[in-house]
């Protein structure tokens, strides 16, 4: 992926986690591969409309190992789809169902680009990924149900699109989730309570989506969050106590919401390296 480009929309430490989680996956580039990605990756590249970098040109017959084409990579035990990046590559269009069948794949990266249209549901078939990142694109619908699925999902990254909705509770079922990044969306509903499933959760950002309702009172599990970014919404109520819970706590985003009251003055005693924006 563009490393120069891509860290400009994460914050830098969670950029620095999403780097480190891709070099530990990348793999040799296989000699054989099967039919079925081969399929699924042509599926994929007929729904792309514009491709003003030539990353596709790569993705054709002449190149006969798919596991050669710009942005893919395979493992050199099953010769299948491992890391499948295309991000800032400034390609229009939208994603296809197919990419459902990529049933090995554990890295899906799409961030900055110009997708547009509904996060196909198939992406719940994807049962090992561990890296959905579809970050600064033009994705509508709702955030999918079937995402749930996947059940080994490590960072959901979806901010900086056109999703509405409601955030699903199924999200808490993902228990390996340690990086929820949804911000600058168009959802509605409040914050899941079910999010006190996460236990290793790490960064939650839900800032300027839209979100209404109170903070629920469920933080005291979550004792491995760093950070919470929940501003530019339309929250109300009170900081709920089991906030102060949260041990690891070092950045924390509330302002431009209707919250009520403050931060106890012995906060920063029990959180030393806490920094709060309200």
């Amino acid at each position: 992926m563009n490393a120069k480009r891509l860290s400009r929309f994460l914050p830098p430490f969670l950029f620095a986690i999403l780097m480190q989680f891709v070099a530990f996956f990348t793999l040799t580039h296989a000699a054989v591969a099967p039919t079925g990605d081969h399929l699924a990756l042509l599926a994929i590249k007929s729904m792309i409309k514009v491709d003003p970098q030539g990353v596709m040109t790569s993705w054709n017959h002449s190149v006969t190992n798919f596991c050669q084409w710009q942005g893919v990579t395979c493992g050199s035990r099953h010769h299948r789809v491992f890391i499948l990046d295309l991000s800032s590559s400034g390609l229009v269009g939208t994603l296809s169902p197919s990419v459902g069948n990529l049933s090995f794949l554990r890295i899906f990266v799409l961030s900055n680009n110009s997708f547009s249209g509904e996060i196909p549901p198939e992406t719940g078939r994807l049962f090992r990924l561990q890296v959905l990142h579809l970050n600064n694109n033009s994705f509508t619908g709702n955030i999918p149900a079937t995402i749930m699925n996947c059940s080994n999902l490590e960072f959901l990254i979806l901010g900086y699109n056109n999703l509405v909705g409601k955030i699903p509770d199924g999200i808490g079922l993902l228990r390996k989730l340690e990086i929820v990044f949804l911000q600058k969306n168009i959802l509605e509903g409040g914050i899941p309570p079910i999010i006190s499933n996460l236990t290793l959760l790490e960064t939650l950002y839900l800032g300027n989506c839209q979100l209404g309702g109170s903070i629920p009172d469920v933080f005291q599990r979550l004792t491995n969050l760093r950070t919470i970014a929940v501003h530019d919404n339309n929250l109300t109520g009170t900081i709920p106590p089991s906030f102060y819970n949260c041990s690891s706590l070092e950045l924390v985003f509330l302002d431009h919401n209707q919250l009520k009251g403050r931060l106890h003055e012995n906060l920063g005693l029990k959180l030393p390296h806490l920094q709060v924006e309200t």
